[in-house]
């Protein structure tokens, strides 16, 4: 009952693409030792980040952050944004109005940006 609200999350504003949608292996995401797993990392993912912070000066590019304006995950200007301010000499790829899959969202914009650091 929840995987719709999850795809939501995940991919709004944009639209989940037809592949994703019909390949993807719902059931094995599903599994309670799956869940258990993801909720451990979600539970450490935010201490961690506070922790590294004080060392994001000290990356060296390059350096480039993908981010959809849209992504109801991470904020863009809030996280990502910030984030390429703190690592000097960064790149920032906006995908406008995408959503947090980029990488299923925009392959393309993905690709150029691998191909370009």
């Amino acid at each position: 009952l929840l995987w719709p609200r999850i795809l939501a999350r995940l991919f709004g504003p944009s639209p989940v693409p037809e592949r994703f949608a019909r390949d993807f292996p719902v059931d094995m995401v599903l599994r309670p030792s799956q869940l258990r797993s993801a909720a451990a990392e979600s539970a450490l993912m935010v201490p961690d980040a506070f922790a590294l912070r004080p060392h994001y000066g000290e990356v060296r590019p390059p350096v480039t952050i993908l981010s959809g304006t849209g992504d109801r995950l991470v904020s863009h200007a809030g996280q990502s944004a910030a984030l390429h301010q703190r690592i000097p000499g960064s790149r920032l790829v906006a995908v406008e109005g995408a959503g947090h899959m980029l990488h299923q969202i925009a392959p393309d914009r993905v690709l150029d940006a691998v191909s370009a650091a």
